[in-house]
């Protein structure tokens, strides 16, 4: 069967949801706030929705600003890939992508006059010291503020025992070099690198995007989603609506909205070529397989662990867990209370004459 996939809906749609919005907000007022050579890290599970923050953060801080007119880039944006021998992270690969992302006129093979082949040839023979180098400077020429490291979680493939945190210092020392705020986005496998370098973990400010837990208010705003993608969603009548699963869905995506967003655009391509709407058997034809969930979760826990979150995957019955509140204690801070004695029950500090 052909399948028209124009008649697929797009679910890369914008939904205001309160995890991401408090992220933006959060994430937004530090990097206004911070002085150049200050890091901002914005970390979170994997398919929450960082990448979409990037690009959000990046439309408030450029403020309309048109590089074919100014040749400024305030923000630069550039993603960690892992293209060198067997998968491992590359300084001077990265550094090519760095100066691909500042739109330099020599590094940038779109502006070059030469072919692929001999672009590359002559970029094999660069010094990485020579890259590095012209991209200090041409951050400067472009009046760079914030410089965003995207899947910045792959430098944990840098070959030797202290490569990872070595490039982390490295990226700090740019930020310093060329007057500007670093902002590191990554997965949760970031802690690996982050905490072994002091010398980030003392100037990085920290924002959390957080999955959606298991309490009744995170549920609510799990149905809310659930709610925005019913209304461009064919679900068959069997279903009748989305949020008649929550809990399945849920446990399918440990509340990860991105999970869910792969989830449901591949349970509707299905049900596209099936010429029906969504059913639950079509959920459950197309969810994670459970050896990809138990890696998801690997991942998760050991993230959630390290920023001591409350919740870890699999308490999904501790719900007595969220009314914990906090009880303020009467008398003054950091007091401890006098003792009291009953009365005519005092101990009489007998006299030392």
């Amino acid at each position: 069967m052909m399948l028209d996939i124009t008649k697929i809906p797009n679910l890369n749609i914008k939904i205001p949801h309160r995890n991401w919005q408090e992220a933006l907000d959060h994430s937004f007022s530090l990097l206004i706030a911070s002085q150049p050579g200050d890091v901002v890290c914005i970390v979170g599970p994997s398919r929450a929705g960082k990448t979409r923050l990037i690009s959000e953060l990046e439309k408030m801080l450029t403020h309309g600003n048109d590089f074919e007119v100014t040749g400024e880039l305030p923000v630069v944006v550039a993603e960690v890939m892992n293209n060198s021998t067997y998968g491992a992270f590359s300084t001077k690969d990265f550094a090519l992508v760095m100066l691909e992302a500042t739109k330099h006129p020599i590094y940038t093979p779109d502006n070059s006059s030469l072919t692929d082949e001999v672009f590359d040839q002559k970029i094999s023979r660069t010094p990485e010291r020579t890259l590095n180098s012209a991209l200090y400077r041409i951050l400067k020429f472009r009046k760079t503020m914030y410089l965003f490291i995207d899947e910045a979680q792959h430098a944990k493939y840098a070959p030797g025992v202290k490569g990872a945190h070595a490039i982390m210092d490295s990226w700090k020392g740019l930020a310093q070099k060329c007057k500007l705020v670093l902002v590191i986005v990554a997965a949760y496998p970031i802690f690996d690198v982050i905490k072994k370098s002091a010398h980030m973990i003392g100037r990085k400010h920290q924002v959390h995007l957080a999955r959606y837990q298991y309490t009744k208010e995170d549920l609510k705003e799990f149905v809310f989603i659930l709610d925005h993608y019913d209304k461009v969603i064919d679900v068959d009548e069997s279903l009748i609506l989305l949020r008649n699963c929550a809990e399945y869905l849920y446990e399918g995506t440990f509340g990860c909205i991105g999970l869910l967003r792969g989830w449901l655009t591949r349970a509707t391509a299905y049900a596209g070529v099936k010429g029906t709407g969504v059913t639950l058997d079509i959920l459950k034809k197309t969810a994670w397989p459970d050896n990809d969930r138990k890696v998801i979760a690997k991942e998760i826990n050991a993230g959630e662990k390290y920023l001591k979150a409350e919740y870890t995957i699999g308490e999904y019955n501790s719900l007595e867990k969220s009314s914990k509140k906090y009880k303020p204690k009467k008398g003054k801070p950091f007091k401890k209370n006098p003792k009291r004695y009953s009365k005519n029950n005092r101990t009489e500090v007998p006299n030392e004459e």
